[in-house]
């Protein structure tokens, strides 16, 4: 591949990412207004009903997960075949999980020891359902980078999901305003996806065994991925009220929010892009360090930037009084297993990308028996205080657990690895601190502190970041230095136009 070639690439998942970054969030905006609405009408123990039945939900639905829309994305010569016996799959594995969800819902129900979780079962059950005939052609938006179509169809979806959900709530006020917008949520996006692109899927299994080839390991991944994930809310429902799993479900929201909006974007257009050059090792590389440059200087403010406002922003955000101020410390906490979150992504997509797939489901399952064998103590000993700063550290174990594996599997310098990283991971924990131990100093009302604390971590962050890149001698392979020299030749363009 060419040097243009190269920068072609690197231009169209810079593209990718605006639209993605776009798309998330216009979704995001609409969740801020259905959230902030949901939270004034319902109490924690509404949300912490629905919360248990997606546990369950999802751990059913990660037996029969296969992956294809993965199959496909990194398959480049996928035909019509290999998209009909993907939707086939998807279509299968719906209708398993929705029979199992009905059949055990007396038993979940009776487990959770709540009557009410037996018809939350029934309807998210038909939800799932009708979720497995979604159109697969869609993946295609994905696939070849068509990112208008891709922004319209995540986005036109969720804007009558909100109105849906909101009018809901006024109307019903309890959780069975949750789980009958989550069954037409579904309705209508399977709707959307054969409106938006002409592609009719056909049922067929001619390309199962190929798919099957590269989605076990996908399989096996995700439910380790699962276990690790939402290990906290099988702990929690097991030893805790509904109204404690409630709290913890909106500070795991809470702390992922802010840093999902640029991780999610990113990743689902950097993976299409990886996957063009995955032949060509030295390109595919670079291509990496750069992404997990980029990623580490944005993802590092926006979690920890996120945790240090959260005392002022949570109480505005979600209103209603004291009723939400517990979750202000989970967030605290959480906010650096979000950070590490965001890092090791980039390099267990490298992994998936290079064919190194089964270390991806290494990993976690080795991130999910750290979580299991941690988080029951945690709990005993600190709450849910305790399981917030367990997962912060699990979430540290695996940043070098992955990195490891990469350095090894995908012949990459530890030490380019860690570059990439340590200097905005130094900048953002000193802002952390100073910002967080700033409100005592201050006697203002809570929304000028807020105001004050956004401007003041921002500066903090961009003065460390680039003091830090000066005491190292301004690497020039560092993010930095290609910021700054961009910003250069801009102010150089811009000032010689204006002398024509």
């Amino acid at each position: 591949m060419t040097t243009t070639n190269t920068k072609s690439l690197s231009q169209e998942v810079a593209h990718g990412t605006k639209w993605y970054v776009a798309m998330r969030w216009c979704i995001k905006s609409l969740g801020f207004i259905s959230s902030a609405v949901l939270a004034r009408l319902l109490i924690p123990e509404d949300f912490g009903l629905v919360a248990m039945v997606l546990v369950v939900l999802g751990l059913i639905s990660l037996l029969f997960e296969f992956g294809v829309n993965w199959a496909l994305i990194q398959n480049n010569k996928a035909t019509d075949d290999h998209f009909n016996t993907a939707w086939t799959l998807r279509i299968i594995q719906a209708v398993i999980i929705a029979i199992l969800l009905t059949a055990f819902s007396p038993l979940i129900a009776q487990v959770y020891g709540d009557i009410r979780i037996k018809e939350i079962c029934l309807i998210i059950s038909l939800s799932t359902l009708i979720q497995g005939f979604e159109n697969i052609g869609t993946v295609k938006f994905q696939k070849e980078m068509n990112f208008s179509k891709d922004f319209f169809f995540n986005v036109s979806p969720k804007i009558f999901a909100t109105m849906i959900t909101i009018c809901l709530a006024f109307y019903y006020q309890s959780y069975y305003a949750l789980v009958v917008a989550t069954l037409l949520n579904s309705i209508i996006k399977v709707l959307i996806s054969y409106k938006i692109i002409n592609y009719r899927p056909q049922f067929s299994l001619s390309k199962s065994s190929e798919i099957w080839g590269f989605s076990q390991w996908i399989l096996i991944r995700n439910v380790a991925n699962y276990i690790s994930t939402q290990g906290d809310i099988i702990v929690l429902s097991a030893m805790a009220p509904p109204s404690q799993i409630g709290f913890y479900k909106w500070g795991t929201e809470l702390s992922f929010m802010a840093i999902s909006e640029v991780q999610h974007p990113f990743s689902r257009a950097l993976v299409p892009g990886l996957a063009k050059i995955k032949d060509n090792h030295q390109h595919l590389i670079a291509a990496y360090l750069k992404a997990l440059s980029v990623m580490a200087l944005v993802s590092v403010p926006i979690a920890l930037g996120f945790g240090a406002v959260s005392n002022e922003l949570i109480p505005l955000f979600l209103g209603g009084g004291d009723k939400w101020l517990p979750i202000v410390p989970l967030v605290e906490g959480l906010v650096f297993f979000a950070m590490c979150t965001a890092l090791y992504s980039i390099s267990g997509n490298l992994l998936t990308i290079s064919g190194n797939i089964k270390y991806t489901a290494y990993i976690f399952w080795i991130q999910a028996i750290i979580t299991i064998l941690t988080l029951y103590p945690a709990y005993s000993l600190f709450g849910l205080l305790g399981i917030a700063y367990t997962r912060a550290l699990i979430g540290i174990i695996m940043f070098f657990v992955v990195t490891l594996l990469v350095s090894r599997f995908c012949h990459v310098a530890f030490f380019k690895i860690i570059n990439c990283i340590w200097r905005p991971v130094i900048s953002g924990l000193l802002m952390y601190v100073i910002v967080v131990n700033i409100s005592c100093q201050l006697s203002l009302s809570i929304g000028f502190l807020l105001l004050a604390k956004i401007l003041l971590g921002a500066s903090l962050y961009l003065i460390f970041t680039l003091g830090l890149w000066l005491l190292s001698d301004n690497d020039d392979d560092a993010i930095e230095t290609e910021i700054i020299q961009s910003a250069k030749r801009y102010w150089s363009n811009k000032k010689a136009r204006k002398q024509i």
